[in-house]
């Protein structure tokens, strides 16, 4: 660093009540980073890595920053440069043994995926992997969920890659980096309190800007937002079909399958079928649970199968934020086996209902009133709930009916499955192409499996990963999924070709009749 040198722009910021929540809500078994997994076409050298990162870093100035924690929690915590950063922690260097099979490379690397980050630095790693067969390597990213959600975290891949092999590194920074100092104890809690009493002035503010409205108009309003708000959380409280991946508490190992598809295979049915690419995605999901289920014997009962789908809810300016910008919705699907196509019907149904009822919406209004929970209230109560999830996990191999009385209520839905847009064009990591690129979704409570579909250079992405104790399955999880694929894809293509038929067939009786 040049001595002198002016400081960075102060970037200080504090974390919303759902960054926050990562946080307070995180355990040994559940840690809350996410991630990715990425292969590349060729050796990635890890000096020249390292340098790669080093010319970028500039550019993204949210990754030099660590948590700064108030004191009695009075507040939440901001993000404050990190005076000891040093990029070498956070880029780790792994080597296998030569031709190491993809599937026991992925072992190696989810083993430290399941190691929480530490959050006395910056809460991002980097970790590669040479020696995977036929010449190639592997980077696995952790981010922890409170920095970014899966839309925000696209920022890192886009900028420590390149869209073209030969591409020249960025400009460097106009001044060197210079961190500020961390807060004291005595400075974040003047802070805090400052930034308390600008919410309640916010808070104070938008009530006389209410009391000047129409009381017609607000109690319209609210009435409207109460009953929509109560048909969400009734809906959340129905029974569902019980799982076996929800069977028991969550340990920290994991386990990991993916499902690659063609967008242009996507489009194609969706345009013989209808629906949305979104909705071919649940249809996927939700027939291969269902096929699953029958695997392992489940009684469905008629239960239905409720999946949580994050919802993108950034506006205007907010596209680049970080942070956790998200709603969700919870499409409830048959849990018993039916035809792909007809069940893609019925899911277009369904999430034409959830858009219609503008359910994301709703949630993302109650969201907003965990706002005024005491930080302190939400850190005490998270951390008694972490230590039973903890105490579960541990006792599950053990004492597995005492591990059933400490397993959390369940959590209303059967798996989380979150959907992020990413490169359509290929992208290279010093001069080598990335040629797969597959999400990594947290585990945790009693949710044992969740799905990451993550699109990249026209493909789809389904990263299905699993806790290994409730799911030791999750190839077969994957081989429903992509069987349910190709039965669509079939199901198109037989549909076009008849199409096709049909009008070679016309063209034939027109041809012949001006022939005649």
């Amino acid at each position: 660093m040049a001595e002198g040198a002016p400081p960075s722009k102060n970037l200080a910021h504090r974390l919303t009540t759902q960054d926050a929540s990562f946080l307070y809500g995180e355990s040994a078994s559940g840690p809350l980073h996410i991630g990715s997994l990425a292969i590349f076409d060729g050796e990635v050298d890890f000096a020249r890595m390292l340098e790669h990162l080093e010319r970028r870093m500039h550019l993204l100035p949210r990754y030099r920053q660590r948590l700064g924690f108030v004191p009695f929690n009075l507040a939440h915590a901001t993000w404050e440069d990190d005076p000891d950063f040093d990029l070498r922690n956070h880029l780790f260097n792994h080597k296998l043994a030569r031709d190491t099979d993809v599937p026991d490379a992925v072992e190696e690397m989810l083993r430290l995926y399941e190691t929480p980050l530490d959050r006395k630095r910056p809460l991002w790693e980097m970790h590669l992997f040479n020696g995977i067969k036929d010449g190639r390597s592997a980077v696995m990213w952790k981010v922890h969920h409170c920095l970014v959600d899966g839309v925000s975290g696209m920022e890192l891949l886009t900028i420590t890659l390149d869209f073209r092999a030969d591409a020249a590194p960025p400009a460097p920074p106009e001044k060197p980096w210079q961190p500020h100092a961390m807060p004291t104890p005595a400075r974040a809690l003047i802070s805090a309190a400052f930034d308390l009493a600008q919410a309640n002035v916010e808070a104070a503010r938008r009530a006389a800007e209410q009391l000047l409205q129409n009381p017609t108009t607000i109690a319209g309003r609210n009435a409207a937002a109460l009953t929509s708000a109560s048909r969400v959380l009734q809906r959340l409280a129905r029974p569902i079909v019980p799982a076996p991946w929800s069977s028991a508490p969550v340990t920290k190992s994991r386990s990991l399958a993916w499902v690659r598809t063609s967008f242009g295979d996507l489009r194609k049915i969706r345009a013989e079928f209808g629906g949305t690419l979104n909705d071919v995605v649940l249809t996927m999901l939700g027939e291969g649970a269902a096929r699953y289920f029958v695997k392992h014997q489940v009684k469905t009962a008629g239960l239905p199968l409720r999946i949580g789908c994050p919802v993108n809810v950034r506006r205007g300016g907010e596209s680049a934020t970080l942070g956790n910008r998200v709603s969700m919705m919870f499409p409830e699907l048959d849990s018993s086996p039916m035809d792909p196509v007809e069940r893609l019907k019925a899911v277009a149904t369904e999430t034409e209902r959830i858009k219609m009822n503008q359910e994301p919406q709703t949630l993302e209004a109650l969201m907003t009133v965990s706002d005024i929970i005491p930080p302190a209230l939400m850190g005490l109560t998270s951390t008694l709930a972490t230590t039973a999830i903890d105490a579960a996990a541990w006792l599950s191999g053990r004492a597995p009916w005492l591990a059933r009385m400490l397993t959390p209520p369940a959590a209303g839905i059967n798996f989380i499955a979150t959907n992020v847009p990413g490169a359509q064009v290929p992208l290279y990591l010093t001069g080598l192409k990335m040629v797969d690129y597959v999400g990594l979704i947290p585990l945790g409570g009693n949710l044992g499996y969740g799905v990451a579909i993550v699109s990249y250079n026209q493909d789809l992405f389904f990263g299905l990963m699993a806790e290994p104790n409730v799911m030791p399955d999750v190839a077969f999880m994957r081989d429903c999924v992509e069987a349910v694929f190709q039965e669509l894809k079939a199901a198109a293509e037989a549909r076009i070709a008849a199409s096709q038929h049909q009008h070679s067939a016309a063209e034939a009786v027109e041809s012949t009749t001006h022939a005649a």
